[in-house]
């Protein structure tokens, strides 16, 4: 996706320009011929005359949003990708179903929806995936459907024996079910059309090493007690059914299953693991150490809230450091060109555990503006997070101005055109 753009504004009269080689780029170029615009005191609009040439940084620019803890409704959705496109992000992952819910309609296995959804009304009809792919699409964004795997399954009870049985260490069956049973060949048979992998849990291990009737399929199937083996049998299966069926498909997997070696060579690791800035760049150092193209989403966390001005001041370690959410840089970790260049982009997450359509949008923006910028800009221009907050304060008007309830992100301040709302009231 080649999404460079040029910008020409003349000084003085004249005709301006975008000049692109795909639909992609003068998408990008539009928007940035948007911002180029402003209202005088006059109350006249002008055009601000330049020159631009840009490009992105980095290819993978990604919102993660989860639509199993809470439901968000298809408009709301729409409105994400609405500010996903004027802050060039271009690829929307869709956390369709965990644990707490199924909200996807599979016509193939139409109990999974019926048995795991919340409600028959807090559902994703494949019309509704259709909708939102295009929508996305004409936006100049790539959308990319998550079903966790093995593990974050809880809701998938509607197949039967699908779900493992986890016992405590006093062997009492007390632990809700959650964690998917690969001994069963029809289980096999079943998640072959599920091609996303999961964070790999030692609950996972430790449910099945509990479990009577998969520790002997083990043993039948050559695994003796080592559920390593069998974790990673799933894996090797998932993967050569991937490969059979659609070949050339590059797959995403969190950065985990990198590590047991039956993945491909040009599978994208995911990374999510580090509790500081030391940590999370050494994560990133081993998954492109090992040849593996990344995308980081550890810095960038949006549904954990700190008070203050969290986009660019987060705690990590107990210490309040500065600039740790727009500072981060993808490319920051002590390795080699050849790991860096690995290194193809990044991902914002917003996990909804106390998150759906009355704050999503909100919540996300514009913090999720400072880690378009960070993605898209040169780094030399990106590393100061003290010269990034006027840009982000006028962004935010700028968003809030189109009609988009998007938080400030600084202390006080205004913006020329105020939030409103229609509000008519009722008589009693």
């Amino acid at each position: 996706m080649d999404e460079s753009y040029q910008v020409i504004v003349p000084q003085i009269g004249g005709k301006g320009f975008i000049i692109a080689k795909t639909i992609w780029g003068a998408l990008r170029g539009m928007e940035t011929f948007s911002q180029l615009v402003y209202r005088t005191s006059e109350n006249t609009y002008q055009v601000r005359s330049t020159s631009i040439t840009d490009h992105p940084r980095f290819s993978h620019r990604g919102i993660l949003i989860d639509t199993s803890r809470h439901w968000v409704s298809i408009n709301i959705l729409k409105q994400v990708l609405d500010l996903m496109s004027q802050n060039k992000f271009n690829v929307f992952h869709w956390h369709l179903v965990d644990s707490e819910s199924f909200p996807y309609v599979s016509k193939k296995f139409p109990n999974l929806h019926k048995s795991g959804a919340y409600t028959p009304r807090h559902i994703y009809t494949p019309s509704d995936v259709q909708t939102i792919i295009e929508y996305a699409k004409l936006r100049g964004i790539r959308v990319i459907p998550e079903f966790d795997t093995p593990g974050h399954t809880g809701a998938w009870f509607g197949i039967k024996n699908l779900l493992s049985k986890c016992y405590d260490p006093n062997g009492n069956n007390d632990i809700l079910g959650n964690i998917l049973d690969p001994t069963l060949p029809q289980n096999m048979q079943f998640i072959k059309e599920f091609f996303e992998g999961d964070e790999v849990s030692s609950l996972i291990l430790e449910c099945w090493s509990r479990n009577s009737d998969v520790v002997s399929r083990m043993e039948q199937m050559g695994f003796g007690h080592d559920t390593t083996q069998l974790l990673n049998y799933y894996f090797s299966e998932l993967v050569k059914y991937v490969q059979n069926a659609r070949n050339g498909t590059q797959m995403i997997f969190w950065q985990e299953v990198l590590d047991m070696g039956v993945a491909p060579s040009n599978s994208i690791a995911h990374v999510w693991k580090g509790g500081n800035l030391e940590e999370i760049y050494e994560e990133i150092a081993q998954t492109t150490l090992n040849g593996h193209y990344t995308i980081v989403s550890s810095f960038w966390y949006l549904n954990y809230i700190k008070y203050g001005n969290d986009w660019g001041y987060i705690d990590s370690s107990n210490l309040r450091l500065r600039g740790l959410y727009y500072e981060s840089d993808p490319q920051g970790f002590e390795g080699t060109k050849q790991q860096k260049d690995l290194v193809i982009g990044g991902e914002a997450v917003m996990w909804a555990e106390y998150v759906d359509g009355t704050n999503l949008v909100s919540r996300l923006f514009p913090r999720a503006s400072a880690v378009g910028e960070r993605l898209w800009s040169v780094a030399s221009m990106t590393k100061s997070a003290d010269e990034a907050w006027p840009r982000l304060h006028e962004h935010r008007c700028r968003m809030m101005n189109r009609k988009f309830s998007v938080e400030p992100p600084n202390n006080p301040d205004y913006c020329p055109y105020e939030w409103d709302i229609t509000y008519e009231n009722v008589d009693e």
